[in-house]
């Protein structure tokens, strides 16, 4: 019985000794009191992730939530999915294609086409705060190298996250003073029977060992993950993605630090739903 009860500790003592967050707790209060539009404020005339949704969302006084990935050719496209086909209605992978291609490609049959970052932060200009995700990818070491140079010269307030802990790793080495955030997934039996246990291990706060984020992001649907829980009592400044509603926000506004909504306007009684299927931030 003993023997049992050592183990039971010593797997508590490891579990805890890879869960840690950055300690000492980090300031956030600069990103403290704002709601962020997930890929801008963007509705049917608005494409996700385009310009004219980030100026809206600097407009409305909103901060931002937005994606970063490569390109063929090395430049920063501002883009959510591996493919072109849902946003661009085009089968190809944004990973394969140049930015001069890209331009080609109108975003929802609009004039809008995929922005790059600089031309992000010279539209955003600091207004609000931004957090900008960086997507995992087999050349994430040059996107972080990019991205960090450009947030170096950016006069405006930005923080960082990803799914993948090495890339946040890649923060807490080279530019310690940049909070970081590790986006999560709940683990599920689906999850623990897949072929990714990355998701699983992301649930359990264990990859924090390689980044220890100042944030953990989880997604607002599944708000019921006592080890993202156990991240606030850590710590750990907490982030909710993406909040689809009024009443969903309410409810969550005491739980976490941040939140990340879309498909809606915080604060306007009238709402013009978007229908969307749930996805990664």
């Amino acid at each position: 019985m003993l023997w049992i009860l050592f183990v039971i500790l010593l797997l508590a003592l490891l579990w805890l000794f890879c869960s840690l967050p950055h300690l000492p707790t980090r300031s956030m209060s600069d990103f403290e009191g704002w709601d962020y539009a997930h890929r801008g404020l963007w509705d049917a005339y608005r494409p996700e992730n385009s310009l004219t949704a980030f100026r809206r969302a600097v407009q409305s006084g909103f901060g931002i939530e937005l994606d970063v990935q490569l390109t063929t050719d090395g430049e920063l496209a501002v883009f959510h999915d591996d493919s072109l086909d849902r946003m661009c209605g085009v089968r190809k992978l944004l990973s394969d294609c140049t930015l001069a291609e890209l331009r080609g490609y109108p975003l929802l049959d609009t004039p809008e086409t995929i922005p790059t970052l600089p031309e992000v932060l010279r539209t955003v200009d600091g207004a609000v705060p931004l957090i900008v995700e960086l997507k995992q990818g087999p050349r994430s070491k040059e996107l972080c190298r990019k991205v960090d140079l450009l947030l170096q010269r950016y006069p405006g307030t930005a923080c960082i996250e990803s799914f993948d802990p090495r890339i946040v790793r890649w923060f807490r080495k080279n530019r310690p003073q940049r909070i970081r955030g590790q986006l999560t997934a709940f683990p599920t039996r689906r999850s623990v029977c897949s072929k990714s246990p990355k998701t699983l291990l992301l649930g359990l706060m264990v990859c924090n060992v390689l980044s220890r984020p100042d944030f953990v992001a989880q997604e607002a649907a599944t708000d019921r993950n006592p080890f993202f829980r156990a991240m606030h009592l850590l710590g750990a400044h907490t982030v909710a993605w993406t909040v689809r509603s009024q009443a969903q926000m309410d409810s969550l506004r005491s739980r976490y630090d941040l939140q990340i909504f879309d498909s809606f306007v915080p604060g306007e009684n009238a709402t013009d739903e978007v229908e969307r299927e749930p996805s990664e931030t």
